[in-house]
């Protein structure tokens, strides 16, 4: 009895650290695509190498003279499927956090009806990816960690909102989605689905996971004409898809902030990390809201420009930035390892182009630096902290009255946040 007792305990304990060891996950970074040459976050990837999925990297923007950019092309020759045209993805995995970037789509004046999507987006499937375990929610379907920007580029007037948990190659999802019109601020629909493409879905969504359920429009609205600042902070109990009011780079406009209610709980948020990835690709079957008829094959090339990609993790993000945004102070909370319980605050503000910064107790150094709205690094300094506190002046090349980033790299806390610089 003994021999057989110790031949399960051997045998399970031998399971268990048989277990592939967790795969490494991306720290905080900016991808600015200044360089000619691969981006150091990503890696360029698609399903048929045959077909013409090009991208360039480091090249001028169409719009914007001394602004360099990430160029993908949707090329006549792409077939209808999201891995047929230019795709890339980040290195390791990612998790909750922030993840925002800089993007203009394609102008259509040439082929209005053409189909296309452009994508930035997390993604993980069970049924393509083995890193992760399966089925982690145990609902019988393959997990599919997905939370979605997308722009059908036949209407540049409306944003695509959407975040999985599963999906399977049948159909057979779990998902939740929000369409709207920014030129406009019209909310088109928010809804749950357990079928990729049915219609009408299965639930419209109400109270809780409808919020908010009015938006400010913006004046002139159109994806194709400028850049614009999108994001979403994706936590374990919310996930919050933004944009930054091109009117006033201090505001943030929340286009929809999803938290579930008492009967779903957080079960329609995915609680499994996904890559990070853009994409352009064409379409066949999904049309733009108002263009029913807008899935032709493209005639000519289409390019999409991304000028930043940046994945803040969770540390940074622990709260909500509005709070702060009209007196140009951030309270910004970084959890420590998993070793510890505890967590620690770094206050910052800035007025008179001087920074003020306190500090977690023990702190002795810090690197910091200020991004503008674009990413374009304005300043960084490596400082010493003294009894917690540390004051730098900052630059007169730094304009007033301006949203900026300020991010901070402790030996215990690396995030980053949006601050105004006051008068």
């Amino acid at each position: 009895m003994k021999k057989i007792i110790f031949l399960i305990i051997f045998v399970a304990a031998t399971q268990v650290f048989a277990q592939s060891p967790q795969p490494p996950m991306m720290n905080s970074f900016t991808e600015n695509f200044n360089s000619s040459s691969l981006p150091s976050n990503f890696e360029f990837g698609t399903n048929r190498n045959s077909n013409r999925n090009t991208w360039t990297n480091g090249i001028e923007s169409e719009i914007e003279s001394e602004t360099n950019v990430m160029r993908l092309t949707l090329h006549p020759d792409n077939d209808a499927n999201p891995w047929q045209g230019p795709n890339f993805t980040s290195k390791n995995l990612t998790f909750f956090g922030r993840y925002s970037a800089r993007i203009k789509i394609p102008s259509v004046e040439n082929q209005p009806q053409v189909g296309g999507v452009v994508g930035f987006f997390t993604y993980y499937n069970d049924l393509y990816n083995d890193e992760l375990p399966k089925d982690e929610n145990e609902n019988g379907i393959s997990d599919n960690s997905e939370v979605d920007f997308e722009w059908l580029i036949a209407n540049p007037q409306v944003v695509y909102m959407t975040a999985w948990t599963d999906q399977e190659e049948n159909g057979t999802c779990r998902s939740i989605s929000r369409t709207v019109n920014l030129a406009t601020g019209q909310i088109l629909n928010t809804y749950y689905s357990e079928k990729v493409g049915a219609w009408p879905p299965t639930q419209q969504l109400t109270g809780a996971e409808n919020q908010p359920q009015t938006i400010r429009p913006i004046t002139e609205f159109d994806a194709s004409k400028n850049f614009y600042v999108y994001g979403f902070d994706w936590k374990t109990d919310n996930i919050r898809w933004w944009i930054i009011d091109p009117n006033d780079e201090s505001d943030t406009i929340v286009l929809w902030n999803y938290r579930g209610n008492a009967e779903v709980g957080n079960s329609r948020i995915s609680q499994k990390p996904a890559f990070v990835m853009f994409n352009f690709w064409h379409t066949n079957n999904w049309s733009a809201h108002g263009k029913p008829n807008s899935t032709q094959k493209p005639e000519s090339e289409f390019y999409a420009e991304f000028d930043w990609i940046r994945y803040e993790t969770l540390a940074g993000i622990t709260k909500d930035e509005d709070e702060d945004k009209d007196n140009g102070t951030a309270s910004i909370t970084g959890k420590n390892s998993a070793a510890s319980k505890t967590s620690k605050t770094i206050n910052a503000s800035i007025m008179n182009r001087q920074l003020n910064l306190s500090f977690p107790a023990g702190t002795n150094n810090a690197n910091i630096a200020l991004y503008d709205i674009r990413g374009r690094l304005l300043f960084e300094r490596d400082i010493t902290v003294t009894t917690n506190f540390a004051g730098v002046t900052l630059p007169k090349s730094i304009a007033k009255n301006q949203m900026v980033i300020l991010q901070i790299k402790t030996n215990e806390i690396n995030f980053a946040e949006r601050i105004f610089v006051k008068r």
